[in-house]
C-alpha cells in the first residue's frame, strides 16, 4: 500500500471491541483516527483521551457531518449496525460493520443497497475471511491439492448459549464456510431445546437469553444442526451442541475434498504452519491414524493479524471495481445462513432455497403467526 494516502477513520462504538479496533488502526500508520463516537458521551470522551482523538461525539449524524473521513468502522452490537452504516453510507463513506452484519434480511438488504448506490464500500468484519490458514487453504483446493471439494464442515467454539452462540459467532463459521461453497442455495435444519424440538414459545431476546452477551436481536434453542448446498454443487454441515466449555482449538472449517482434506482452525494464534492441516486421502481411518495430518507451512501467503488484513484491503477497493473481502453481500449471505436454520425448522426441516424470500426474521415471523 502507498505511504502517500492517510486514510481518515471514524469510529461508532466505543465498547470492548471498538477499544480493539482503536488500538490496531493506532498501530498502523497509513491510517488515521479523526473522531470517534457512542451513545454514552463519557464512553467516547474515555476513548477519545486514551487514544489522542480529537473529536468525540454522542451522535453519530453529527459526527459525519462534521468531520470529514475516508471510512467508518461501526462496532457497536449487531442492533446497532444497521442505522450508522446506511447513514454513512449514504454519505458515500466506506463501512467496516462488526459481525453479523444485521438483526434480520431486510436491514442487511438497505445497508447492501445504500452503499451500492453511493459507490461506498461494504465490509463485514468477519476476519477470518482472509485469515492466513482459510487463504492457503483455498490456494490448495484452487490448486487440486485435495481433488474436488464434496463437503464444508463448519466448527463452533460452544461455550456461549445457544442462540447467542448461533447469532455471534455462527456467522463467522458460515463465512469461512463461503469461502470453499460459493454462494449458498439452500439450507435445511432443525433446533432443540431440552431435548425436544423447538417451538414458539421458546423465542426470546438475546438479552433475555444471556443478559450480558450481546444483543444480536430474536434467538430460539439450545442445539442445532444444519446441512446446506452451495451453487458450486458443494454440500455443507454445521452444528452447535450447546458444549458449556469454550474450546477455540475446535473453531474453524474442514474442507473435504475427492483427494484429500484439509482442516483450518481460526481460534489460536497465526503463525507459519499453526493452524492448516492436510491429510492426503479422502477418508480419516481410525482414530489411530490421525498423525497422518500434516501441518502446513504458511510462508508466503503473507502472516498478519486479519484485522489488519482486513482494513489495508477495504481502502484497497475504495475507489475500485473490486470489493473488499467478507462484502456485504458476503455479509449478508453469512447471516442468512443461520437465520435459514430458524425458517427451515419452523418449516418442519423442510430445505429452504437461499437467498430468503421472507425479509423479516424468521422468528418474528414465527411468533407473530403463532396463536
Amino acid at each position: 500500500m502507498s505511504s502517500s494516502k492517510t486514510w481518515r477513520v471514524g469510529l461508532i462504538g466505543c465498547g470492548g471491541m471498538g477499544r480493539y479496533h482503536l488500538k490496531m488502526l493506532q498501530a498502523m500508520p497509513d491510517f488515521k483516527i479523526v473522531a470517534v463516537c457512542d451513545l454514552l458521551p463519557a464512553a467516547a470522551e474515555k476513548a477519545g483521551q486514551e487514544f489522542n482523538v480529537p473529536a468525540t461525539f454522542g451522535d453519530f449524524e453529527k459526527m459525519l457531518d462534521s468531520v470529514s473521513m475516508d471510512m467508518v468502522t461501526v462496532a457497536t452490537q449487531t442492533r446497532g449496525h444497521h442505522a450508522p452504516t446506511v447513514a454513512a453510507a449514504r454519505r458515500g463513506i466506506s463501512v467496516l460493520c462488526e459481525k453479523p452484519i444485521a438483526i434480520d434480511p431486510a436491514e442487511a438488504d438497505e445497508m447492501v443497497e445504500t452503499a451500492h448506490r453511493s459507490g461506498a464500500k461494504l465490509a463485514i468484519h468477519q476476519q477470518n475471511h482472509v485469515n492466513p490458514g482459510i487463504r492457503k487453504a483455498q490456494a490448495m483446493v484452487a490448486q487440486g491439492v485435495i481433488g474436488d471439494v464434496v463437503l464444508v464442515r463448519g466448527r463452533n467454539k460452544a461455550g456461549r448459549r445457544s442462540g447467542n452462540e448461533f447469532m455471534e459467532m455462527g456467522t463467522h463459521v458460515t463465512d469461512m464456510m463461503l469461502c470453499f461453497g460459493g454462494a449458498p442455495a439452500w439450507v435445511a435444519g432443525h433446533v432443540t431445546i431440552d431435548g425436544r424440538l423447538a417451538a414458539p414459545r421458546d423465542i426470546m431476546e438475546a438479552k433475555e437469553m444471556s443478559p450480558r452477551d450481546r444483543d444480536s436481536g430474536l434467538v430460539m434453542g439450545q442445539r442445532a444442526l444444519a446441512h446446506y448446498g452451495f451453487e458450486r454443487g458443494v454440500l455443507g454441515e454445521i452444528h452447535f451442541l450447546a458444549y458449556s466449555k469454550t474450546m477455540s482449538e475446535n473453531y474453524g472449517v474442514d474442507i473435504l475434498g475427492s483427494q484429500g482434506q484439509l482442516a483450518v482452525r481460526a481460534g489460536g494464534s497465526v503463525g507459519p504452519g499453526s493452524n492448516l492441516w492436510h491429510l492426503a486421502r479422502p477418508m480419516e481411518g481410525t482414530p489411530a491414524q490421525l498423525a497422518d495430518w500434516k501441518q502446513v507451512d504458511l510462508a508466503g501467503i503473507g502472516v498478519e493479524e486479519p484485522m489488519v488484513t482486513m482494513y489495508r484491503r477495504l481502502v484497497e477497493s475504495i475507489g475500485s471495481a473490486n470489493e473488499p473481502p467478507s462484502s456485504g453481500v458476503e455479509g449478508r449471505q453469512a447471516l442468512e445462513m443461520i437465520l435459514g436454520i430458524y425458517e427451515s425448522h419452523r418449516n418442519q426441516g423442510q430445505r429452504i432455497p437461499l437467498p430468503l424470500s421472507q425479509r423479516q426474521h424468521p422468528l418474528a415471523c414465527w411468533r407473530q403467526a403463532s396463536p
